[in-house]
This record gives structure tokens, sequence and C-alpha cells, in this order.
């Protein structure tokens, strides 16, 4: 299959339906000491990917879909300095060193790309509703916010509040970033030899308020980024990618219908595990496989019952019909989170973050 052929027959589908346009262009204005802040919640995927076609520019072998959820809410605060001088990052009121190597590459385009001279300083938190998990997406939101503060720190309001750009500069920190920038479900346009201007995330008109959600927190010691880098090794991989674009041409005729993205996002879980364990990559656990075969036995009885899951153990079952999802929730046994749509947490806590962040960088000044 030529994967860019195929994707710029979706590029082309989107822009003539009005869903994708251009980037809009905005002047860099830095000065010195401000301090912007944004905000994100995560994502999660119908239609996933696992593996870049470019490295550095993180784009991926094809394009994805998701929505937000509200499991967790990241802030993150931005702190420009004229001076030349080191980036830094501050996680949950510590220092993250591993944050620093992951931002590296993405600052050093952001100041190329915009002539930006000096150095950034970050102070991001967490807001969880569970504890140590994998699967949920958390980084998609720090990069997201990471890069809405970057960009309305640089650019301006109006820049920052432009899903497009962010989601932009927030591809170059995560993959997962990118669709997290936009508010609501959205496609990520990314597909081998595709314009790196050109790879962002835009909502699409799925009604994603119909789904009931739940999720079971789980936790698991593996990594994302060798997720990316084992997946494109698989026997697999070259025939999933290939579903997937059919699968993608299917939904945006249907006109991203919630059905059909619910029961993408169940069938893509399957393909992901399988891909990964053709290389030796188990991202499941026992108890999530015995939640897995509980709401499979579950699903041959009840119509209309989805589950989903990413690189790791923490598994999302979702519904257009409420009170299926609750008698699943009932005789699942499982400790879970309910999700909801349009959350508003960000209100509770942005004036807390605003002056706690305010203080940190006064401190360091």
């Amino acid at each position: 299959m030529d994967y860019k052929f195929e994707g710029e027959t979706i590029k082309r589908k989107l822009t003539d339906s009005g869903i994708y346009s251009p980037l809009n262009d905005y002047n860099p204005d830095p000065e010195e000491g401000k301090i912007s802040t944004g905000y994100s919640y995560p994502i999660k995927a119908f239609e996933k990917f696992l593996g870049y076609y470019d490295s550095y520019y993180n784009i991926a072998y094809n394009p994805s879909i998701s929505f937000n959820t509200d499991f967790s809410l990241i802030f993150s605060a931005c702190m420009y300095n004229r001076n030349k001088g080191n980036d830094t990052v501050m996680l949950d009121g510590k220092p993250a060193d591993k944050y620093i190597e992951r931002y590296r590459k993405p600052l050093e385009f952001f100041r190329k790309n915009t002539g930006v001279k000096g150095s950034f300083s970050f102070y991001i938190k967490r807001y969880r509703k569970y504890s140590d998990a994998k699967g949920m997406s958390e980084s998609s939101a720090v990069a997201s916010a990471v890069s809405r503060s970057l960009v309305k720190n640089i650019f301006g309001e109006d820049a920052g509040r432009d899903d497009s750009t962010v989601s932009r500069y927030a591809r170059m920190v995560s993959g997962s970033g990118t669709r997290a920038a936009v508010n609501g479900p959205s496609i990520w346009l990314s597909y081998p030899g595709i314009n790196e201007n050109e790879s962002y995330a835009v909502k699409i008109p799925a009604d994603v308020n119909k789904i009931s959600y739940a999720i079971f927190p789980a936790n698991i010691d593996y990594q994302t980024t060798s997720a990316h880098s084992e997946a494109v090794k698989s026997p697999f991989y070259d025939s999933w990618i290939g579903e997937k674009y059919r699968r993608i041409n299917e939904i945006m005729t249907g006109n991203f219908n919630t059905e059909d993205l619910m029961e993408r996002g169940l069938e893509d879980m399957f393909s992901l595990n399988s891909v990964l364990m053709s290389r030796g990559n188990i991202v499941q656990t026992p108890e999530s496989l015995a939640l897995l075969k509980k709401f499979l036995e579950f699903r041959k009885r009840n119509e209309g019952i989805y589950i989903t899951g990413d690189t790791g153990p923490s598994l999302m079952v979702m519904s257009a019909d409420r009170k299926l999802l609750d008698e699943f929730l009932e005789i699942s046994g499982g400790n879970y989170l309910i999700g909801s749509h349009n959350p508003d947490a960000h209100k509770k806590y942005l004036n807390a973050f605003r002056k706690e962040s305010e203080e940190y960088f006064q401190s360091v000044s």
C-alpha cells in the first residue's frame, strides 16, 4: 500500500469537508520573565498509532483518532529568559531530569523554527484521580499542556487558543499529545511524506457526548518508547497499518459515527496487542486479562458495549447505553473510574496553580 497516497487522500477529504485547514501564522514576541499557563486533559484513542516514520519530527505512519477524558488534569507554566541558559523542568515540585531530556529536541526545534533565542523554564503539576497506572495517556496531556504554555508565552493569547498550532508543537514532545491539544474528538493527520507543518490534529464532528465510559486503572513496568520501536519490527506491522487506512476511510464516509468509532477502538486494541506480542512485548497483566475475559463473556449476551486500551493494562469500557455500562461495571469486580465529558476541573485549580508557579519562578529568579 502507498501510505503517502492514502494519507493525501484522507487529507483531501478532510479539507474538502472543511475539517482540516492550513495553520495560521503568528509572529513571535518574546518577553523577559513572562509566565504563561496551559492545561490539558488526556486522550483515549479509537484509532491508535505506534511507530514513527520520522522519529525527529514525530511523524507517524498513519492518522489516528481519539477524544479527551477527565481521569487526570495537567497544568504547565512556562517562563521565558532571554539569556541562553539551561532549560529546566519541575514536575510536581521536583526537578524532572528525564523530562529535560525529552524536551531538548522539541525546544531545539521551537527555537530554530521561531528564531527565538534564550531558555525556558517549565513548572508542571499533575492532578490524578488514580495512583500509578499505565495506559491512561497521561503523557498526552503533559505534552499538550506544556505546548500550550509555550505557544501562549511566545506567540500570545490568540495562538494559545489555537488548538492546531498548539497541536503541532505538542507533536514534537509526544505523538499522542498532538490529539490531546484539541478539546473533544479529533483526528491527527500524519503519514509518510507529509510536510512537518501540516501534521497536527483537528476536531471532527463525532458526537462523543453519546458515549458513557469508565476505566480500570492498572500499572505495569513498560515504556511507550519501547512500544514505538518494537512495533515497526513486527511482521504484522504493514498489514496493521494498511487496515487502519481502510477503516479510517470507512469511518470518514460514515461521518465519524459514534458506534463505528467505539467498534474500531475495540478492534484496534486487539491488533495493537498482537503487534506487540509478536515482538515478545506483553502489556497486559493477569488482572487485566481476567477483566477482558469477563467483558467478552458479557458482550456475547449484550450488543452495544465496547472495550479498548493502549500500551498498558488500563482498560476502558464504553457504551452509548449507560444502563448497559453500569450492568457490566456491577459484575466486573474491579476498581474503576467513571468518565465524563466537558470537564471543568481546571477552573477549580487554576488560580492556586498560577500562584504556586509564580512563587516558584520568583524563588529561582
